[in-house]
């Protein structure tokens, strides 16, 4: 008995060994050994997650902090109203000015002549039969002239002027445009007169025999220059108006005849 019992220890010695060359050999077993065989996994305790309750997790959420990107969402919620907000205000007021800029469009008032007088016309040989002593009276072309405010809701008004009576492209009267006015759709009748350029009744031919024969029609110009103001609440124009009357006439002594008549502007 005594004699056996080495001989069990080297017996153990020898498994021991034997089975760490089974766990070598395992270990360093080819790829088609892990399909069949059991293996245990070793995972160290302080790698071991679990998972917790769901009341844990309910006391976490109502324990949690507001969300850090709330705050910055109503913020630019804010900014988009106030941004949609300044969007809807301008075009508001872009339609509004637009709108107004079309009913108050300036437009320049149309002149119109109703008539013209060749007045205080003086024969050269009445001062050599005792008139001496009396004041010779100057010729002059009285015109009556109409103005009219073809504006809807902005008045006109005109500074004094100056004024040209031509024919054939010579001066035959000049003179003083008056100042005058004009409500929105007005109307006004300006009395012009003009003193002859040449001296006492030396008139171009053709207009003496106008003035001797009513029958006979002259082609004459009428040009004023003055100085126009269109006002209203909503803007105002200023600006140096130059009127191109160009007109047939008959009749000069007395009642004039306008058979022909257009006046331009330079609006």
């Amino acid at each position: 008995m005594e004699g056996r019992t080495p001989l069990s220890g080297n017996r153990n010695k020898s498994l021991n060994k034997l089975s760490s060359v089974t766990s070598l050999r395992l270990a360093s077993a080819p790829d088609r050994s892990l399909d069949t065989g059991t293996y245990v996994v070793q995972i160290p305790r302080d790698q071991v997650y679990r998972m917790p309750p769901p009341e844990n997790a309910k006391i976490v959420e109502n324990h949690r902090g507001p969300d850090d990107n709330f705050p910055r969402k109503r913020r630019c919620g804010c900014c988009c109203w106030i941004l949609l907000g300044l969007l809807i205000i301008g075009i508001i007021i872009g339609v509004t000015i637009g709108v107004i800029h079309m009913l108050y469009i300036p437009q320049c008032p149309d002149f119109s002549i109703l008539g013209v007088h060749f007045k205080n016309v003086t024969d050269p040989n009445s001062r050599d039969q005792g008139q001496k002593n009396q004041p010779q009276k100057k010729p002059k072309f009285e015109f009556d002239l109409k103005v009219n405010n073809v504006n809807e809701r902005m008045d006109v008004s005109f500074g004094q002027g100056k004024a040209n009576f031509v024919y054939q492209k010579h001066d035959i009267g000049q003179g003083k445009y008056p100042s005058n006015s004009q409500k929105a759709k007005g109307s006004t009748n300006v009395d012009l007169n003009l003193d002859v350029v040449s001296n006492y009744g030396k008139l171009p031919d053709d207009i003496k025999k106008s003035i001797e024969n009513g029958n006979k029609t002259i082609a004459t110009t009428l040009m004023i220059r003055a100085p126009m103001e269109i006002k209203s609440w909503v803007r105002n124009l200023k600006k140096d108006l130059t009127i191109t009357c160009d007109f047939d006439v008959q009749d000069l002594t007395r009642k004039s005849n306008i058979t022909y008549n257009k006046c331009i502007t330079d609006f």
